[in-house]
Formats: C-alpha cells, structure tokens, sequence
C-alpha cells in the first residue's frame, strides 16, 4: 500500500504556488491585451487571430482568457488544498498518530472497503466529514471551504451540467483565503 508522501512521480503544489502562478499569467494576458491595443491604435499587424477586432471584441477576448485563468486557478487552488488534507490523512492513519484526529481517522477507515482505504471519499462521508465532527476549532471554516468544492468539481468534470453560481462568485483570491483558513484549521 504506497504512502502518497513517498511517490517519487507526485508534484504537490503548495497554495503560494498556484497563487504565484495565477499573478504571472493575469500580468503576461494584461500585457499581451496592452500590445494588442497598441499595435491595433497604431494601426500595426497584430496575430491573425486579432485581424480584423475593435478594441471591444479584444477586451471581449482576453476577459474571457482572464476568466477561464481564474477558473482553473480556482481548480487548482483547491485541489493543493486537498491534496494536503489527504497526504495529511494518510500520514495520520499510516502513521498510527496518537492524537484525537489520527484516532478518529483510523477508527474511519477501518470501516472502508480495500479500495477505499486506498481512495477515501473527501467531501460527502469522507475526510472532511470526519473533520466536522469536532476537530476543527470553528466548522463554519469546513462550510466555507465546501463552498468551493463545487466550481472545483464543476471545472474538474467538464461542466457538463448546470454552472453553480460559485463559479462566478468565488474569485481565485476569495477560494485561496478559504483553503489557507481550512488547512490553517487542521490540528497540527
């Protein structure tokens, strides 16, 4: 059974890291919009896919890539955070950690068929249900949190059904608050 702390092929992102990726593609678009628009008012040959554009059908443009960025940004924010809870998880379970969470786990995951004990659901009856009940100083903290679990999902999945309004409520800066919070929340 591998411990996800040991895979040499795993690339966790850290919050900060996805954050900092986020600024420097929002810089390199706003930049790239500022050429465009230059080289447009100046009446100087832009990129095939700009021909022909007014000022409005470029802005239209690089909102939507600003938008997408955010997005996806949102996405991974989430899933850093996640992933930090489970290796977390993991470390607590495999490590038979005598602390009140650590117990609470492995008295969990006792319960879960082989396949699960591999893959614990996160959301719905799994990890974070566990956190709920009593490990976490303030669970409006997990509600919040959860919130964003649904743009993340919906993102993740192909948003092949109905766009939760969190999509377009939650900006990357609000969902990175809400994971720092939920991971700042976890016993140590």
């Amino acid at each position: 059974m591998p411990v996800p702390l040991t895979d040499p092929t795993a690339e966790p992102q850290t919050l900060d890291e996805v954050r900092d990726w986020h600024r420097g593609l929002v810089e390199a678009l706003l930049e790239h919009r500022a050429g465009v628009l230059r080289a447009i008012h100046a009446g100087f040959a832009v990129a095939a896919r700009f021909a022909g554009m007014t000022e409005a059908d470029v802005d239209a443009y690089f909102d939507a890539q600003l938008r997408e960025m955010d997005r996806l940004t949102v996405l991974n924010l989430v899933a850093s955070a996640e992933a930090t809870i489970r290796i977390d998880y993991f470390r607590r379970v495999r490590g038979k950690l005598k602390d009140p969470l650590a117990r609470a786990y492995r008295k969990w995951h006792k319960t879960l068929s082989g396949a699960k004990q591999l893959r614990p659901d996160f959301d719905e009856g799994g990890i974070l249900d566990v956190l709920r009940e009593g490990h976490l100083p303030d669970n409006n903290i997990l509600g919040r949190f959860r919130e964003c679990l649904r743009p993340r999902h919906w993102v993740g999945h192909g948003r092949y059904w109905g766009k939760p309004v969190e999509v377009d409520t939650l900006d990357p800066d609000e969902v990175y608050d809400r994971a720092r919070a939920m991971l700042a929340a976890i016993p140590p």
